[in-house]
């Protein structure tokens, strides 16, 4: 979800992939239209992360709008780095690591915002 959710990546070709067109709702359908491909080849697990834009949130939206049962998918995530470059291609930093506590409980809190809305 990391490509999909963030306007700025470093995978190769990237901006190519997107047509440079980095509004978030067009980014959002594309990542709708790359996790259809996905479900249809069989892919059943998705690995998601804080520190993927909005990542988490494309895919919430996604198994919503196509009505996928939680019991039809497993949703990895990770915690430790957060996202900071708002929607900047261009920002200097993308993403601060850090493994402390408050770090830690407001992923907890996140996930569970995220998961209310599935």
């Amino acid at each position: 979800m990391a490509a999909l959710g963030r306007p700025g990546y470093i995978n190769l070709g990237h901006a190519e992939d997107l047509g440079s067109n980095y509004d978030m709702a067009a980014m959002e359908r594309h990542a709708h239209e790359v996790l259809d491909a996905a479900w249809k080849a069989g892919v059943r697990y998705f690995d998601a992360a804080r520190s993927y834009g909005d990542g988490e949130r494309f895919l919430g939206s996604w198994l919503c709008l196509r009505a996928i049962s939680p019991q039809s998918v497993t949703v990895g995530s990770k915690w430790g780095y957060t996202y900071t470059a708002d929607w900047r291609v261009d920002a200097e930093v993308h993403e601060v690591k850090e493994h402390s506590l408050p770090v830690l409980q407001n992923s907890g809190a996140r996930a569970g915002k995220i998961s209310e809305t599935i």
